[in-house]
């Protein structure tokens, strides 16, 4: 194992995953139709340009996980990987670059890849290479559908989901029972209240969570923006979502600044500095426990609304995009289709990335490349049921950081909660509606 450092965090990969691939003996046994192979003759050398989308992989990272398998599988494929801190996808663009693939989740699709044309249907693909979809959980396909007026135009490569995670040690401390699995949202904010305090001048929060996090993944399937009109909802679970949320960062007694609020500093709170005793956090956070082997951390579900109870939030899927700028589309999709066969879907999970595929052996070696996780509640990783996913509209992004906003402006005491959503709803209207104009 390697450790690599970027911006101030330790990144744990494997240098070469193809170790780790050799080690899975078993042979996915729908390999042929759901990862496509090249043809067995010789083939002309090509290259596929992967750009990083929305994820953070540095090269290295690139290499380990997708780079080196690809080039095992395809020797005839070179792939090529430009990292979104590098280079600007517009910049890309404007010199007439060509990118095959590209990461990127549904709130970024409309800036990344609708905006710039670069959508294209793998539909016609899927059905000539015999792709069998049913490999993964109908709520991840049925959001890409959503997105793409009923085709489709990516596969995922790996999902996220919020779940609850936790520090025994200061649980231990107080002398509080731990979190538990099924827990209710009233009963994750009786423990954050006991577990709010000052000892020796140290001040301890028992929750905080970025709250954009919970409004694309909510159980309660919250639309914040109609599909039809394009304008911004401000309905009655939209309060019950937000006024749920707030309350945590409202604790009587306790202080939680606008950086907090709006999901600042809580990263280093609960893996560094350990004063969040709670934090409700997206499933992939293995590239930031190498930096934090003294936190004696552990996960359960997320806490649970009652109208939900047992459905686990929406999945937040990281979608592998052919795009329609690339010259080699259907080399593009074999890639793709590859990158969610077992063995590669085994290396990921290994790494700690929530896997994108439904199986039982991929879920049994989850984290096992990272200490971290052993003697972990793994379970809390691979739920039962997800909610479905909101409806897609390409402004939601538009209005779910109108919403944080106005979630800041209650924390802080600038606004009451009816106000701040009304300047929500306002804010939001005016920003998608200069959007559509732009768009013209």
């Amino acid at each position: 194992m390697n450790r690599i450092r970027q911006g101030g965090s330790l990144l744990l990969i494997v240098v070469m995953l193809g170790s780790l691939l050799a080690a899975c003996s078993k042979t996915d046994p729908s390999s042929a139709p759901n990862a496509p192979n090249a043809s067995a003759k010789a083939q002309e050398p090509i290259e596929l340009v992967f750009y990083g989308g929305q994820s953070n992989w540095t090269d290295e990272m690139f290499w380990a996980l997708y780079g080196d398998p690809i080039k095992k599988k395809f020797p005839h494929i070179t792939p090529k990987y430009i990292a979104n801190t590098s280079t600007p996808l517009e910049q890309l663009i404007t010199a007439g670059a060509t990118i095959d693939l590209m990461l990127v989740t549904p709130a970024g699709t409309r800036r990344l890849v609708l905006d710039n044309k670069l959508h294209y249907d793998i539909s016609g693909l899927i059905k000539e290479s015999g792709y069998d979809l049913n490999r993964f959980d109908p709520s991840i396909v049925n959001a890409q559908r959503d997105i793409a007026k009923g085709g489709l135009y990516a596969l995922p490569a790996f999902i996220q989901f919020p779940i609850l995670f936790y520090n025994r040690s200061l649980f231990d401390k107080f002398g509080i029972p731990y979190p538990k699995s099924g827990m209710t949202w009233d009963e994750a904010y009786d423990l954050a209240v006991k577990m709010s305090r000052s000892v020796d001048g140290v001040k301890y929060y028992g929750l905080g969570t970025n709250a954009t996090f919970h409004f694309k993944t909510s159980q309660l399937p919250l639309a914040l923006v109609n599909p039809q009109t394009n304008k911004a909802l401000n309905d009655d679970k939209v309060k019950r979502v937000t006024e749920n949320l707030t309350r945590f960062f409202t604790v009587p007694g306790y202080e939680f600044t606008e950086k907090m609020s709006k999901g600042g500093d809580l990263e280093q709170m609960f893996f560094k500095d350990q004063t969040l005793a709670m934090y409700p956090h997206f499933t992939n956070v293995s590239r930031r426990l190498p930096d934090t082997e003294l936190l004696n951390w552990d996960a359960v579900s997320l806490p649970y609304y009652p109208e939900a109870k047992g459905v686990a939030p929406a999945v937040d899927p990281y979608y592998l995009y052919v795009t329609s700028s690339s010259k080699y589309k259907k080399q593009a999709f074999e890639v793709s289709a590859f990158l969610t066969s077992l063995e590669v879907q085994m290396g990921l999970a290994k790494e700690g990335f929530t896997p994108a595929i439904r199986d039982k052996e991929v879920q049994a070696v989850f984290g096992k490349n990272n200490k971290n996780y052993e003697g972990k509640n793994i379970q809390a990783f691979f739920p039962e049921k997800f909610a479905p996913a909101p409806p897609f509209s390409p402004y939601y992004a538009i209005a779910d950081t109108s919403l944080l906003t106005a979630i800041s402006k209650v924390v802080t005491g600038k606004k009451d909660m009816n106000t701040a959503l009304r300047e929500y709803e306002e804010e939001a209207n005016k920003r998608i509606e200069d959007q559509m104009k732009s768009e013209k």
